[in-house]
C-alpha cells in the first residue's frame, strides 16, 4: 500500500508536532460540500479470529497520531508490516479514559463471564485475540479540520460518508460471521441497522443500545441503565 511506504520514509521521533500527519501525502479524499476530509492512518489490521467486534464512529486526531507513532516505532524496531499494524490496534484502540468506561460497562452486562474472562480489561491485554476493534468510518474523518463526531452530516444520509462505509466497513465485517458486534453510540448503531436492513452484516449479532463510552457523553449512564437488561439477555443467548 502506497501510504505504508510513505510512513516508512518518516524519520522516527519521540514526539511529532500537532497536525504533522494531516498533510497532502495522507489525504485520501475530500468532500468540499460539507468540508469533510478523510486521511489515511494505519488501521488496516483485521483480527479474523476475534469473537467480539467493537465499532466506534471514526478515529480522532489523537488516535490518528498514536497510530502513526506506533507504526513508525514498530518499523524502526524492524518489525514486519503485519506486526506493526497489529501493534497499532493494540496501542491506540479506544485509548485513554474512554477505555476504562467501556470495560466497566462490558463487565456489567456480563460479557467477561460469557468469554470466561475475569474482566473485559483482558480484551485490551492478554486476551486481545478475542477482540477486533474498528471504526464505521475506518480512516479518520475531519469536518472543518476538527474531529467528526458522527452527526451533521449524518453518515447514513451523506453520500461521501456512506460510500466510505460501504467501501471499507462492509468488506471488513465480511470476515466475521455469528460474532458479537458492539456499536458505540447512536450514530454507529444507526449505521449498522441500515446495513442490516440491506443484508450486509453477514449474520453477525448487533448489541443494540450500547452508549458511547466517552466521558463527554453525559447521557451514557441513563442510556446504559435503560438498555442494560436487554443487552445482558443478548449476550447470555449468544452462541459463541
Amino acid at each position: 500500500m502506497k501510504y505504508l511506504e510513505e510512513i516508512k520514509k518518516e524519520s522516527f521521533k519521540e514526539e511529532y508536532e500537532k497536525d504533522y500527519f494531516k498533510n497532502e501525502k495522507y489525504l485520501m479524499a475530500s468532500f468540499p460540500t460539507n468540508n469533510l476530509e478523510m486521511y489515511y492512518a494505519p488501521f488496516d489490521y483485521i483480527n479474523k479470529n476475534a469473537k467480539v467486534v467493537i465499532i466506534g464512529i471514526t478515529s480522532g486526531q489523537s488516535q490518528m497520531e498514536k497510530a502513526f507513532y506506533s507504526f513508525i516505532n514498530s518499523h524502526h524496531e524492524q518489525k514486519s508490516d503485519e506486526q506493526a499494524l497489529k501493534d497499532v490496534k493494540s496501542n491506540s484502540s479506544f485509548a485513554g479514559p474512554m477505555r476504562k468506561n467501556l470495560i466497566s460497562m462490558l463487565d456489567e452486562i456480563g460479557l467477561n463471564k460469557r468469554l470466561n474472562l475475569i474482566s473485559c480489561d483482558g480484551l485490551f491485554g492478554i486476551n486481545r485475540g478475542l477482540l477486533h476493534s474498528t471504526s464505521a468510518l475506518k480512516y479518520p474523518i475531519f469536518k472543518n479540520g476538527k474531529n467528526y463526531t458522527g452527526s451533521s452530516p449524518s453518515p447514513v444520509k451523506n453520500k461521501f460518508l456512506w460510500n466510505s462505509i460501504n467501501s471499507n466497513l462492509v468488506p471488513e465485517l465480511s470476515n466475521f460471521e455469528n460474532k458479537l458486534i458492539i456499536p458505540l453510540g447512536k450514530s454507529v448503531g444507526e449505521i449498522l441497522e441500515k446495513l442490516a436492513s440491506e443484508n450486509k452484516l453477514n449474520n453477525n449479532i448487533i448489541l443494540k443500545g450500547f452508549p458511547h463510552p466517552s466521558g463527554a457523553n453525559g447521557s451514557r449512564f441513563s442510556q446504559f441503565k435503560e438498555n442494560k437488561e436487554t443487552m445482558t439477555e443478548v449476550i447470555n443467548s449468544w452462541n459463541i
